[in-house]
């Protein structure tokens, strides 16, 4: 279990986390591409996507998981440290942008950012404003490019996966 406490106030808190795509029921429902030992933080609400901490990896790290990736990677690294990913989240609006980095380029992310600007309403502004309040975040307005300076850097050798996933994939360990 992650000893994060800046992510266990956060989880603490009651609000609408579903609005800014960091849904959480309890259900720690793991797919055959989540790492071994994962600790999940939220989710999307669609296609599986969600995020996590790999204590094996970081007890800071915070990586996306899709279990239908557009790109080369089941997994990948989004911020360096929790604080880094709300002030992220705060900056796009949502976490769903996020994981979507790995395969776009900054002109498609800033087209997507632009088409989810209408769509906001009041229980995203609630969560949005509770993060901001609550843990004196700002938004990181270079989003983009630390995602990508981070996922360059990476070893993504090192995510643990479990027999089965390298089963589904076809690959030996």
């Amino acid at each position: 279990m992650i000893s994060n406490v800046l992510f266990h106030h956060y989880r603490d808190l009651t609000f609408p986390k579903e609005a800014i795509g960091l849904e959480w029921n309890g259900n720690d429902t793991k797919y055959f591409c989540t790492p071994v030992g994962a600790e999940i933080i939220g989710w999307i609400g669609v296609d599986g996507i969600h995020f996590c901490f790999i204590s094996s990896i970081s007890s800071d790290m915070v990586f996306s998981v899709n279990p239908m990736p557009c790109g080369k990677h089941y997994v990948e690294p989004i911020a360096s440290n929790f604080q880094d990913f709300l002030s992220l989240v705060l900056f796009c609006r949502s976490a769903s942008p996020l994981e979507q980095i790995s395969r776009i380029s900054r002109e498609e992310f800033s087209e997507l950012l632009k088409s989810d600007e209408g769509n906001s309403n009041l229980e995203q502004e609630v969560a949005l404003n509770i993060l901001y309040t609550e843990f004196g975040i700002e938004a990181q307005s270079n989003a983009y490019q630390y995602v990508k300076n981070l996922q360059a850097k990476f070893d993504y050798s090192i995510i643990p996966f479990s027999e089965e996933y390298y089963e589904i994939i076809g690959i030996e360990r």
